[in-house]
């Protein structure tokens, strides 16, 4: 074990204690960590591995990473049926997701535990994996470690390095390659992520561009939007131009709420649909929209919207079945410095979008969009009415456009199957 190693474990383990009373507080305050505490400190493991069975484990750390991984899963179930699969999350809400997308695909979904020496060294143990798949860039010393010793290959995928990322990452160069080592290959997004990767001396044979998993899970989402048929009966959108507010943050609602009052200027019967990343948040959305005097409806309530100005979409997973009614779309954590959500979502349905200046989570998919003439950045609530607006009275962005942005959005597909075959090529 290295110097770096040793100091690391010896903070990790004196933190353990500090830990146990944080969670245990918690629990009595908030019941936030209730159910996932036993997990997040080793107390409580999944089950062994049935003998002779060597899953492929899959470790995502929250909501995002989860959804772009469900691509993926299906196409590693569609080439090898027969292999087990097992899937960790290191957040509540990347849990739930796992649990409801995954739970009758993946033999295990456990929240990963904190990355002490000894809890990996069990859990590698009882898991027993033939490939370790590690999405994006959520770096487990002590796992990566144990995986190395015991000789699983350890794979990253949908890899990306932002210029910030890489400028820490970059000031202890030899520290980052060996935290980098034990990974037998990097699946990045774009050749900007392959460089950075280079430059901190990771060997071109353990690089590869694959393509960014987000574009394969728009283009699932959009096969799965059968499915979410029941959703749209709520909203008239024959009747009514929609548009979209989704993901949003605190600090962003007011400006859209401001800026869908001087749309209903314009267009009276205008509905807009607001989604905050947040569910919890709804009630403080609803308290904005009666100080600006919107009638509001929420989902959760399971009713029409009926003649409300604006509906409140307080449920989890739903977002991307409502996108095909709109005409325009603004996305969240944008204009407030979040690092923005996936424009994928809308896009792939030639829903013309925009965002604020602070989209830096998805600079490649950004700069993919405004190319293609598919959406643009604002800079203020005022440039955002201005764009909606725009998307609902200029024809420039009705018709073959709409068609011709989702079609350029799906054929970026195919990170999923190149991973896919990849990954059932070590099993074998």
């Amino acid at each position: 074990m290295e110097p770096w190693q040793v100091l690391y474990n010896v903070v990790l383990s004196a933190s353990w204690p500090l830990l146990w009373l944080f969670y245990h507080l918690e629990r009595k305050t908030a019941a936030k960590y209730a159910a996932s505490f036993a997990h997040r400190l080793g107390l409580h493991l999944p089950d062994p591995s049935p003998a002779g069975s060597r899953p492929v484990w899959i470790h995502a750390l929250s909501v995002g990473e989860t959804l772009s991984t469900l691509p993926l899963v299906h196409r590693i179930k569609a080439l090898r049926p027969d292999v087990p699969l097992c899937f960790s999350t290191a957040t509540d809400k990347g849990y739930r997701v796992a649990r409801k997308e995954l739970g009758n695909l993946a033999e295990a979904v456990f929240f990963l535990p904190h990355d002490h020496l000894w809890n990996m060294t069990r859990l590698v143990a009882r898991l027993n994996p033939a490939v370790f798949v590690l999405v994006e860039t959520d770096l487990w010393p002590n796992l990566l470690w144990v995986l190395k010793k015991k000789k699983v290959p350890a794979l990253m995928v949908n890899a990306r390095l932002s210029p910030r990322s890489f400028s820490r990452y970059a000031r202890l160069p030899s520290l980052s390659r060996r935290l980098l080592d034990p990974l037998a290959r990097i699946y990045v997004q774009s050749r900007d992520d392959a460089h950075r990767f280079a430059r901190l001396g990771i060997s071109p044979e353990r690089l590869q561009i694959a393509g960014n998993l987000k574009f394969d899970l728009a283009v699932y989402q959009k096969e799965q939007l059968a499915a979410g048929r029941e959703n749209l009966r709520l909203i008239p959108a024959s009747r009514r131009p929609v548009w979209i507010a989704g993901s949003t943050h605190d600090g962003e609602e007011r400006l859209v709420l401001d800026a869908h009052r001087e749309i209903l200027r314009h267009h009276p019967n205008a509905l807009l649909i607001v989604a905050p990343r947040h569910i919890e948040r709804t009630p403080a959305i609803a308290t904005l929209c009666d100080e600006r005097s919107l009638r509001w409806e929420r989902r959760s309530r399971n009713r029409p919207v009926g003649d409300a100005h604006v509906f409140l979409l307080d449920s989890i997973g739903e977002l991307a079945f409502l996108y095909p009614m709109a005409r325009g779309a603004f996305i969240g954590g944008s204009l407030v410095p979040m690092g923005g959500h996936n424009p994928l979502e809308a896009a792939v349905h030639g829903v013309p979008c925009c965002w604020g200046p602070h989209l830096y989570n998805f600079r490649e998919i950004e700069a993919f969009l405004v190319k293609e003439g598919c959406g643009r950045p604002v800079c203020d609530g005022d440039a955002l009415r201005a764009f909606i607006l725009e998307t609902l009275e200029d024809p420039l962005w009705d018709g073959p456009r709409r068609a011709d942005c989702a079609k350029k959005v799906c054929a970026q597909a195919g990170a999923a199957s190149l991973l896919a075959r990849d990954i059932t090529a070590l099993l074998a």
